[in-house]
């Protein structure tokens, strides 16, 4: 890595680009599932009631009967997936990721705006370098935390 602060800041500026782009496509893609998840048990359990209430309905009441049973396990189903997989907590959790990211992203700049001398520069690229290394950390430790069983995970 070489020691004159232009070559660190690049790295930095395309290393925090890099990182608030993949932390925004998880960020987004866990909101769609989260919300596909979601929206289909609200709809599929609307359903069921539409179904249970059109039982009168002459010669389909087992028809009707039998398809809200079916959606009612699929609603089972769809439940237990956003349970295990947590899109709404990854959500979350990536959001506050890359709120973090955009604040280190807004030092850098406003760094890059100020007219230091180069060890000053130099102080500022590590200082915010390490600021990037914790939120990372930070956000594996709370993806660990969020994938941990809950037997294992630390009472507070």
């Amino acid at each position: 890595m070489p020691d004159e602060p232009p070559g660190e800041l690049a790295f930095l500026r395309s290393e925090l680009d890099r990182q608030l782009r993949w932390y925004s496509k998880r960020r987004k893609r866990d909101k769609r599932k989260a919300f596909g998840l979601r929206l289909s048990t609200v709809l599929l359990s609307a359903a069921i009631s539409v179904l249970l209430g059109l039982r009168n309905l002459g010669g389909y009441a087992d028809l009707f009967a039998d398809i809200a049973l079916g959606l009612g396990a699929l609603i089972t189903v769809l439940a237990a997936a956003d349970a295990f997989f947590s899109h709404r907590e990854l959500w979350i959790l990536r959001t506050h990721t890359v709120r973090d990211l955009e604040d280190i992203s807004r030092d850098l700049r406003y760094c890059m705006s100020k007219d230091l001398p180069e060890d000053a520069l130099k102080r500022d690229v590590e200082r915010i370098y390490g600021e990037l290394n914790r939120a990372i950390a930070r956000d594996s430790k709370n993806w660990d935390r969020l994938r941990a069983p809950a037997a294992t995970q630390p009472k507070e």
